[in-house]
Protein backbone atom coordinates (compact mmCIF):
# COMPACT_ATOMS: atom_id res chain seq x y z
CA UNK A 1 0.00 0.00 0.00
CA UNK A 2 1.40 3.44 -0.72
CA UNK A 3 2.15 5.72 2.04
CA UNK A 4 -0.76 8.31 1.09
CA UNK A 5 -3.40 5.85 0.69
CA UNK A 6 -2.55 3.89 4.11
CA UNK A 7 -2.14 7.61 6.11
CA UNK A 8 -6.14 8.44 4.59
CA UNK A 9 -7.14 4.75 5.52
CA UNK A 10 -5.49 5.44 9.21
CA UNK A 11 -7.21 8.90 9.32
CA UNK A 12 -10.54 7.20 8.88
CA UNK A 13 -10.23 4.41 11.12
CA UNK A 14 -9.09 7.12 13.87
CA UNK A 15 -12.53 8.46 13.88
CA UNK A 16 -13.90 5.68 15.51
CA UNK A 17 -13.59 5.23 19.59
CA UNK A 18 -10.60 2.99 20.49
CA UNK A 19 -11.49 -0.22 21.81
CA UNK A 20 -9.57 -1.56 25.03
CA UNK A 21 -7.38 -4.80 24.18
CA UNK A 22 -7.97 -7.62 26.44
CA UNK A 23 -10.28 -7.55 29.31
CA UNK A 24 -9.20 -4.25 30.69
CA UNK A 25 -11.46 -0.99 31.17
CA UNK A 26 -11.99 1.14 28.35
CA UNK A 27 -9.25 3.64 27.87
CA UNK A 28 -9.66 7.12 27.72
CA UNK A 29 -7.40 7.99 25.12
CA UNK A 30 -4.82 6.12 22.97
CA UNK A 31 -2.08 4.91 25.35
CA UNK A 32 1.47 6.93 25.14
CA UNK A 33 4.46 5.02 24.14
CA UNK A 34 8.10 5.47 25.23
CA UNK A 35 10.61 3.44 23.82
CA UNK A 36 14.21 3.07 25.17
CA UNK A 37 16.76 1.93 23.07
CA UNK A 38 20.35 1.74 24.22
CA UNK A 39 22.87 1.43 21.88
CA UNK A 40 25.27 -1.75 22.43
CA UNK A 41 23.90 -3.01 26.41
CA UNK A 42 24.88 -6.64 26.26
CA UNK A 43 22.33 -9.28 27.46
CA UNK A 44 24.14 -9.43 31.41
CA UNK A 45 24.83 -5.87 31.62
CA UNK A 46 21.84 -5.68 34.00
CA UNK A 47 20.90 -6.86 37.14
CA UNK A 48 18.01 -8.23 36.58
CA UNK A 49 19.60 -10.23 34.07
CA UNK A 50 22.10 -11.43 36.42
CA UNK A 51 25.07 -8.84 36.72
CA UNK A 52 26.48 -8.58 40.31
CA UNK A 53 28.69 -6.01 38.95
CA UNK A 54 26.23 -3.33 37.03
CA UNK A 55 24.14 -1.62 39.20
CA UNK A 56 20.77 -0.79 37.46
CA UNK A 57 17.88 -0.62 40.11
CA UNK A 58 15.59 1.62 38.09
CA UNK A 59 15.68 -0.63 35.16
CA UNK A 60 15.87 -3.55 37.23
CA UNK A 61 12.16 -2.02 38.96
CA UNK A 62 10.80 -1.23 35.33
CA UNK A 63 11.37 -4.75 34.44
CA UNK A 64 9.96 -6.06 37.69
CA UNK A 65 6.65 -3.92 36.70
CA UNK A 66 6.27 -5.48 33.56
CA UNK A 67 7.33 -8.54 31.65
CA UNK A 68 10.93 -9.32 31.37
CA UNK A 69 11.85 -11.14 27.90
CA UNK A 70 14.86 -13.62 28.35
CA UNK A 71 15.08 -14.71 24.72
CA UNK A 72 14.40 -11.05 22.79
CA UNK A 73 16.76 -10.93 19.49
CA UNK A 74 18.04 -7.54 17.72
CA UNK A 75 17.65 -7.69 13.98
CA UNK A 76 21.01 -7.49 13.14
CA UNK A 77 24.54 -7.94 15.51
CA UNK A 78 25.30 -3.96 14.68
CA UNK A 79 23.77 -1.11 15.10
CA UNK A 80 21.73 0.18 11.98
CA UNK A 81 20.40 -2.36 10.16
CA UNK A 82 18.36 -3.14 13.63
CA UNK A 83 16.88 0.03 14.09
CA UNK A 84 15.76 0.11 10.09
CA UNK A 85 13.92 -3.09 11.15
CA UNK A 86 12.57 -2.01 14.47
CA UNK A 87 11.12 1.73 12.93
CA UNK A 88 9.55 -0.09 10.16
CA UNK A 89 8.92 -3.76 11.30
CA UNK A 90 10.44 -5.46 8.45
CA UNK A 91 13.46 -7.92 8.20
CA UNK A 92 16.91 -6.27 7.03
CA UNK A 93 17.21 -8.48 4.32
CA UNK A 94 13.96 -7.19 2.82
CA UNK A 95 14.84 -3.75 3.37
CA UNK A 96 17.98 -4.19 1.97
CA UNK A 97 19.99 -2.58 4.50
CA UNK A 98 21.81 -5.45 6.37
CA UNK A 99 25.10 -3.49 6.66
CA UNK A 100 25.64 -0.40 9.18
CA UNK A 101 26.98 2.89 8.19
CA UNK A 102 30.21 3.70 8.38
CA UNK A 103 32.33 6.37 7.02
CA UNK A 104 34.42 3.71 5.23
CA UNK A 105 33.76 2.68 1.96
CA UNK A 106 29.93 0.90 2.48
CA UNK A 107 30.31 -2.35 3.34
CA UNK A 108 34.67 -2.80 4.12
CA UNK A 109 35.79 -6.54 3.11
CA UNK A 110 38.94 -7.56 2.85
CA UNK A 111 40.99 -7.70 -0.36
CA UNK A 112 41.37 -11.41 -0.03
CA UNK A 113 37.74 -12.07 1.13
CA UNK A 114 35.76 -14.94 -0.02
CA UNK A 115 32.94 -12.72 -0.64
CA UNK A 116 31.97 -9.47 -1.80
CA UNK A 117 28.95 -7.99 0.70
CA UNK A 118 26.45 -6.35 -1.22
CA UNK A 119 26.01 -2.87 -1.79
CA UNK A 120 22.59 -2.15 0.09
CA UNK A 121 21.14 1.23 1.23
CA UNK A 122 22.70 3.12 4.08
CA UNK A 123 18.78 4.34 4.62
CA UNK A 124 15.23 3.33 5.10
CA UNK A 125 13.61 4.41 1.71
CA UNK A 126 10.95 7.49 1.94
CA UNK A 127 7.87 4.91 0.89
CA UNK A 128 8.55 3.09 4.35
CA UNK A 129 5.88 3.63 6.60
CA UNK A 130 7.52 4.17 9.94
CA UNK A 131 6.53 3.61 12.85
CA UNK A 132 5.94 7.71 14.21
CA UNK A 133 4.18 8.36 10.64
CA UNK A 134 1.69 4.80 11.17
CA UNK A 135 0.74 6.21 14.51
CA UNK A 136 0.25 10.31 13.26
CA UNK A 137 -3.46 9.76 12.28
CA UNK A 138 -4.42 8.73 15.59
CA UNK A 139 -2.97 12.48 16.55
CA UNK A 140 0.17 11.24 18.31
CA UNK A 141 3.01 13.66 18.95
CA UNK A 142 6.29 12.14 18.17
CA UNK A 143 9.55 12.84 18.98
CA UNK A 144 12.90 11.26 17.98
CA UNK A 145 15.57 12.05 20.66
CA UNK A 146 18.82 10.53 20.32
CA UNK A 147 21.18 8.27 18.02
CA UNK A 148 19.34 8.36 14.25
CA UNK A 149 21.91 6.42 12.06
CA UNK A 150 19.73 4.98 10.13
CA UNK A 151 20.01 7.72 6.97
CA UNK A 152 23.50 9.12 5.81
CA UNK A 153 21.97 12.37 4.42
CA UNK A 154 19.59 15.00 5.91
CA UNK A 155 16.69 14.31 3.77
CA UNK A 156 16.55 10.89 5.66
CA UNK A 157 17.06 11.81 8.68
CA UNK A 158 14.04 11.51 11.17
CA UNK A 159 11.67 15.06 10.83
CA UNK A 160 11.91 14.08 6.81
CA UNK A 161 10.47 10.35 8.07
CA UNK A 162 7.53 11.37 10.14
CA UNK A 163 8.87 12.09 13.31
CA UNK A 164 7.60 15.89 14.59
CA UNK A 165 10.76 16.49 16.39
CA UNK A 166 14.51 15.73 16.08
CA UNK A 167 16.98 16.32 19.08
CA UNK A 168 20.67 14.71 18.04
CA UNK A 169 19.94 12.85 15.43
CA UNK A 170 21.91 12.73 12.26
CA UNK A 171 23.94 10.14 10.30
CA UNK A 172 27.10 8.82 12.61
CA UNK A 173 26.07 6.28 15.26
CA UNK A 174 28.70 7.44 18.24
CA UNK A 175 28.66 11.06 19.50
CA UNK A 176 32.16 12.82 18.74
CA UNK A 177 32.32 13.55 22.62
CA UNK A 178 29.91 12.97 25.35
CA UNK A 179 30.88 16.43 26.84
CA UNK A 180 29.48 19.62 26.16
CA UNK A 181 30.16 20.83 24.10
CA UNK A 182 29.30 18.55 21.95
CA UNK A 183 32.63 18.89 19.26
CA UNK A 184 35.84 17.36 18.47
CA UNK A 185 37.56 19.16 15.57
CA UNK A 186 40.07 16.48 15.43
CA UNK A 187 37.15 14.48 13.70
CA UNK A 188 36.68 15.78 10.25
CA UNK A 189 33.98 12.71 9.74
CA UNK A 190 32.32 13.73 13.01
CA UNK A 191 33.15 16.92 14.14
CA UNK A 192 29.89 17.64 15.91
CA UNK A 193 26.17 16.91 16.38
CA UNK A 194 23.89 19.04 13.95
CA UNK A 195 21.02 18.49 15.38
CA UNK A 196 21.84 19.25 18.88
CA UNK A 197 22.12 22.75 20.37
CA UNK A 198 25.58 22.64 23.02
CA UNK A 199 24.52 22.85 26.98
CA UNK A 200 26.36 24.51 29.52
CA UNK A 201 30.13 23.19 29.69
CA UNK A 202 30.57 19.91 31.14
CA UNK A 203 27.03 18.77 30.57
CA UNK A 204 26.91 14.84 30.07
CA UNK A 205 24.98 13.48 26.96
CA UNK A 206 22.99 10.78 28.67
CA UNK A 207 21.44 13.61 30.99
CA UNK A 208 21.55 16.25 28.39
CA UNK A 209 18.78 13.55 26.17
CA UNK A 210 16.89 12.61 29.71
CA UNK A 211 16.05 16.43 29.92
CA UNK A 212 14.93 16.68 26.38
CA UNK A 213 12.70 14.00 26.56
CA UNK A 214 11.15 15.13 30.08
CA UNK A 215 10.64 18.16 28.42
CA UNK A 216 8.81 16.69 25.48
CA UNK A 217 6.71 14.61 27.51
CA UNK A 218 5.34 17.83 29.33
CA UNK A 219 4.81 19.10 26.15
CA UNK A 220 2.61 16.80 24.94
CA UNK A 221 1.17 14.80 28.78
CA UNK A 222 -2.42 16.28 27.03
CA UNK A 223 -2.47 14.31 23.97
CA UNK A 224 -1.13 10.67 23.23
CA UNK A 225 2.52 10.89 22.31
CA UNK A 226 5.31 8.48 21.03
CA UNK A 227 8.64 9.07 22.45
CA UNK A 228 11.84 7.63 20.69
CA UNK A 229 14.54 8.00 23.11
CA UNK A 230 17.85 6.13 21.29
CA UNK A 231 20.43 6.71 23.88
CA UNK A 232 23.71 6.85 22.75
CA UNK A 233 25.23 5.21 25.53
CA UNK A 234 26.66 3.07 26.15
CA UNK A 235 28.41 2.86 22.75
CA UNK A 236 31.78 4.15 22.82
CA UNK A 237 33.80 6.54 22.96
CA UNK A 238 33.87 5.38 26.73
CA UNK A 239 33.06 8.25 29.07
CA UNK A 240 31.54 8.68 31.95
CA UNK A 241 31.00 11.07 34.79
CA UNK A 242 34.40 10.89 36.83
CA UNK A 243 32.75 9.87 40.33
CA UNK A 244 31.12 6.78 39.21
CA UNK A 245 34.45 5.86 37.19
CA UNK A 246 36.16 5.83 40.55
CA UNK A 247 32.79 3.94 42.31
CA UNK A 248 33.64 1.01 39.60
CA UNK A 249 37.46 1.36 39.75
CA UNK A 250 37.28 0.53 43.18
CA UNK A 251 34.49 -2.30 42.50
CA UNK A 252 36.44 -4.23 40.44
CA UNK A 253 39.16 -4.62 43.27
CA UNK A 254 36.82 -7.17 44.33
CA UNK A 255 34.21 -8.49 41.76
CA UNK A 256 36.54 -9.17 38.53
CA UNK A 257 33.42 -10.59 36.92
CA UNK A 258 33.54 -7.58 34.51
CA UNK A 259 36.61 -5.46 33.12
CA UNK A 260 35.68 -2.00 32.39
CA UNK A 261 35.29 0.68 34.99
CA UNK A 262 34.15 3.36 32.67
CA UNK A 263 31.63 1.29 30.48
CA UNK A 264 29.63 -0.05 34.03
CA UNK A 265 29.63 3.77 35.36
CA UNK A 266 27.94 4.88 31.63
CA UNK A 267 25.56 1.64 32.77
CA UNK A 268 24.67 3.58 36.27
CA UNK A 269 24.43 6.55 34.66
CA UNK A 270 22.24 5.44 32.14
CA UNK A 271 20.19 4.10 34.69
CA UNK A 272 19.96 6.73 36.85
CA UNK A 273 18.33 8.60 33.84
CA UNK A 274 15.79 5.82 33.11
CA UNK A 275 14.77 6.58 36.77
CA UNK A 276 14.16 10.09 36.20
CA UNK A 277 11.76 9.54 33.02
CA UNK A 278 9.90 7.26 34.93
CA UNK A 279 9.46 9.16 38.24
CA UNK A 280 8.60 12.46 35.35
CA UNK A 281 5.80 10.04 33.84
CA UNK A 282 4.44 9.39 37.62
CA UNK A 283 4.73 13.11 38.68
CA UNK A 284 2.70 14.02 35.39
CA UNK A 285 0.25 11.27 36.56
CA UNK A 286 1.07 8.88 32.96
CA UNK A 287 2.20 6.01 34.46
CA UNK A 288 -1.09 4.44 33.82
CA UNK A 289 -1.53 5.18 30.33
CA UNK A 290 1.90 4.83 29.25
CA UNK A 291 3.62 1.92 27.52
CA UNK A 292 7.37 1.55 28.56
CA UNK A 293 10.06 -0.47 26.54
CA UNK A 294 13.18 -0.92 27.03
CA UNK A 295 15.60 -3.05 24.93
CA UNK A 296 18.76 -2.84 22.97
CA UNK A 297 19.90 -2.43 19.41
CA UNK A 298 22.71 -5.47 19.87
CA UNK A 299 24.40 -7.22 21.80
CA UNK A 300 27.48 -6.22 24.30
CA UNK A 301 30.74 -4.98 22.82
CA UNK A 302 33.33 -7.95 24.13
CA UNK A 303 35.87 -5.53 24.34
CA UNK A 304 34.72 -3.75 27.30
CA UNK A 305 31.72 -6.56 28.53
CA UNK A 306 31.41 -10.18 29.08
CA UNK A 307 28.65 -11.54 27.71
CA UNK A 308 29.21 -14.93 29.29
CA UNK A 309 27.50 -17.60 29.09
CA UNK A 310 26.99 -16.04 25.77
CA UNK A 311 29.15 -16.83 23.36
CA UNK A 312 31.28 -13.49 21.74
CA UNK A 313 29.07 -9.57 21.12
CA UNK A 314 28.54 -7.50 19.00
CA UNK A 315 29.30 -8.17 15.26
CA UNK A 316 29.31 -11.74 15.82
CA UNK A 317 25.93 -13.91 14.99
CA UNK A 318 26.28 -16.18 18.04
CA UNK A 319 24.07 -15.17 21.58
CA UNK A 320 26.56 -12.91 22.33
CA UNK A 321 26.07 -10.69 19.47
CA UNK A 322 22.60 -10.99 18.53
CA UNK A 323 20.60 -11.58 22.30
CA UNK A 324 19.44 -8.71 23.80
CA UNK A 325 17.92 -7.64 27.29
CA UNK A 326 14.42 -6.22 27.00
CA UNK A 327 11.38 -5.35 29.05
CA UNK A 328 7.91 -3.49 28.53
CA UNK A 329 5.79 -2.34 31.03
CA UNK A 330 2.32 -1.65 30.84
CA UNK A 331 0.43 -0.54 33.95
CA UNK A 332 -3.21 -2.40 34.46
CA UNK A 333 -2.30 -4.81 31.01
CA UNK A 334 0.95 -6.51 31.64
CA UNK A 335 1.12 -8.83 35.04
CA UNK A 336 4.20 -7.49 37.37
CA UNK A 337 7.16 -9.82 37.66
CA UNK A 338 6.12 -11.88 34.19
CA UNK A 339 8.92 -13.27 32.38
CA UNK A 340 8.68 -14.30 28.96
CA UNK A 341 10.75 -17.26 27.56
CA UNK A 342 9.50 -17.09 23.99
CA UNK A 343 11.94 -15.88 21.74
CA UNK A 344 11.07 -12.30 20.25
CA UNK A 345 12.86 -9.77 17.70
CA UNK A 346 13.61 -6.21 16.87
CA UNK A 347 10.20 -5.90 13.86
CA UNK A 348 8.41 -7.38 16.67
CA UNK A 349 7.99 -4.00 18.31
CA UNK A 350 5.93 -1.86 15.23
CA UNK A 351 2.74 -4.34 15.00
CA UNK A 352 2.71 -4.52 18.87
CA UNK A 353 2.76 -0.77 19.19
CA UNK A 354 0.12 -0.74 16.28
CA UNK A 355 -2.45 -3.07 18.12
CA UNK A 356 -1.94 -1.88 21.46
CA UNK A 357 -2.78 1.21 19.51
CA UNK A 358 -5.98 0.16 17.60
CA UNK A 359 -4.43 1.27 14.67
CA UNK A 360 -4.59 -1.01 11.26
CA UNK A 361 -1.27 -2.54 10.44
CA UNK A 362 -1.90 -5.75 8.16
CA UNK A 363 -2.03 -4.29 5.01
CA UNK A 364 1.75 -3.19 5.72
CA UNK A 365 3.22 -6.30 4.75
CA UNK A 366 5.35 -6.39 7.83
CA UNK A 367 7.91 -8.96 8.98
CA UNK A 368 7.29 -8.56 12.82
CA UNK A 369 4.59 -10.12 14.93
CA UNK A 370 2.47 -8.37 17.13
CA UNK A 371 4.02 -9.80 20.85
CA UNK A 372 0.71 -8.40 22.49
CA UNK A 373 -0.54 -11.58 22.87
CA UNK A 374 2.57 -12.56 24.82
CA UNK A 375 2.40 -9.41 27.10
CA UNK A 376 -1.75 -9.57 27.93
CA UNK A 377 -0.86 -13.82 28.30
CA UNK A 378 -4.49 -14.31 26.56
CA UNK A 379 -3.30 -16.14 23.78
CA UNK A 380 -1.39 -19.18 22.73
CA UNK A 381 1.65 -18.32 20.39
CA UNK A 382 2.23 -20.25 17.51
CA UNK A 383 6.30 -20.75 17.44
CA UNK A 384 7.59 -19.44 14.25
CA UNK A 385 10.81 -19.34 13.23
CA UNK A 386 13.35 -16.49 12.93
CA UNK A 387 16.53 -15.50 10.48
CA UNK A 388 19.32 -12.91 9.89
CA UNK A 389 21.41 -12.13 7.11
CA UNK A 390 24.43 -10.55 7.62
CA UNK A 391 26.70 -11.01 5.33
CA UNK A 392 29.68 -8.60 6.26
CA UNK A 393 33.03 -8.21 7.45
CA UNK A 394 32.16 -6.44 11.21
CA UNK A 395 35.20 -4.81 11.84
CA UNK A 396 35.45 -6.63 15.12
CA UNK A 397 33.73 -10.20 13.79
CA UNK A 398 35.16 -10.59 10.43
CA UNK A 399 32.19 -13.34 10.44
CA UNK A 400 29.62 -12.78 7.31
CA UNK A 401 27.04 -15.50 7.28
CA UNK A 402 22.92 -15.84 7.87
CA UNK A 403 20.90 -17.92 10.93
CA UNK A 404 17.88 -19.75 11.22
CA UNK A 405 16.15 -19.95 14.54
CA UNK A 406 13.57 -22.92 14.56
CA UNK A 407 12.36 -23.71 18.25
CA UNK A 408 15.70 -24.47 20.11
CA UNK A 409 17.83 -25.46 17.10
CA UNK A 410 20.12 -22.33 15.57
CA UNK A 411 21.58 -22.73 12.57
CA UNK A 412 24.53 -20.47 11.10
CA UNK A 413 25.82 -20.83 7.71
CA UNK A 414 29.03 -19.01 7.41
CA UNK A 415 30.15 -17.58 4.25
CA UNK A 416 33.94 -16.99 4.89
CA UNK A 417 35.28 -19.75 5.43
CA UNK A 418 32.26 -21.63 4.18
CA UNK A 419 30.36 -24.17 6.53
CA UNK A 420 27.72 -25.05 9.20
CA UNK A 421 27.09 -24.74 12.57
CA UNK A 422 24.36 -26.28 14.34
CA UNK A 423 23.76 -25.72 17.89
CA UNK A 424 20.41 -26.74 19.80
CA UNK A 425 20.46 -23.47 22.06
CA UNK A 426 18.05 -25.29 25.20
CA UNK A 427 21.17 -27.37 26.27
CA UNK A 428 24.05 -25.40 24.56
CA UNK A 429 23.08 -21.76 25.23
CA UNK A 430 26.66 -20.83 24.92
CA UNK A 431 27.01 -22.79 21.93
CA UNK A 432 30.07 -24.83 22.26
CA UNK A 433 29.18 -27.96 20.34
CA UNK A 434 28.73 -27.76 16.95
CA UNK A 435 26.26 -30.95 15.83
CA UNK A 436 26.08 -30.19 12.03
CA UNK A 437 27.78 -33.40 11.52
CA UNK A 438 25.85 -35.29 13.71
CA UNK A 439 22.81 -34.57 12.59
CA UNK A 440 23.04 -33.48 8.85
CA UNK A 441 20.11 -34.29 8.06
CA UNK A 442 18.11 -31.20 10.65
CA UNK A 443 21.11 -29.48 9.66
CA UNK A 444 20.12 -29.58 5.71
CA UNK A 445 16.60 -29.18 6.39
CA UNK A 446 17.41 -25.78 8.16
CA UNK A 447 19.96 -24.71 5.56
CA UNK A 448 17.49 -25.60 2.68
CA UNK A 449 14.50 -22.94 5.07
CA UNK A 450 17.37 -20.75 5.36
CA UNK A 451 18.02 -20.54 1.74
CA UNK A 452 13.88 -20.39 0.76
CA UNK A 453 13.54 -17.78 3.32
CA UNK A 454 16.23 -15.34 1.03
CA UNK A 455 14.52 -16.26 -1.90
CA UNK A 456 11.38 -14.78 -1.00
CA UNK A 457 11.85 -11.69 0.43
CA UNK A 458 13.72 -10.22 -2.80
CA UNK A 459 17.09 -10.13 -0.82
CA UNK A 460 20.07 -7.90 -2.38
CA UNK A 461 22.91 -10.87 -2.03
CA UNK A 462 26.44 -11.28 -1.87
CA UNK A 463 28.95 -11.76 -4.61
CA UNK A 464 32.06 -14.68 -5.05
CA UNK A 465 34.97 -11.98 -4.94
CA UNK A 466 36.82 -13.36 -8.30
CA UNK A 467 40.12 -12.05 -6.70
CA UNK A 468 39.53 -14.69 -3.86
CA UNK A 469 42.76 -16.80 -3.20
CA UNK A 470 42.08 -19.76 -0.98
Amino acid sequence: MHRREFISKMAISALGSFMCIGSCATLKREPNFVFILVDDLGWMDLGCQGSSFYETPNIDRLAEQGMRFTQAYSACPVCSPTRAALLTGKDTARLQFTGHITRHKRHRHPDNSRIIPPDDRMYIRPAEIIIAEALKPAGYASASIGKWHVGHEPKYWPTEQGFDINIAGYTHGSPPTYWSPYENPEKDWNADIPTLKDGKKGEYLTDRLTDEAIQFVKDNQNRPFFLYLSHYAVHTPMQAPRNLVEKYKHKLKSDRSQKNAVYAAMIENLDQNVGRLLTSLQDLELTQDTVVIFASDNGGLSKVTNNAPLRAGKGYLYEGGIRVPMAVKWPGHIRPGSICRVPVTSEDIYPTMMEISGQDYLSNNLDGKSILPLLLQTEHWKERDLYWYYPHYSPRAKNPGAVIRSGNWKLIQRYDPPGLELYDLENDQSEQCNLAEQKPHLAHELQTKLVNWLESIDTKMHTLNPNYNK
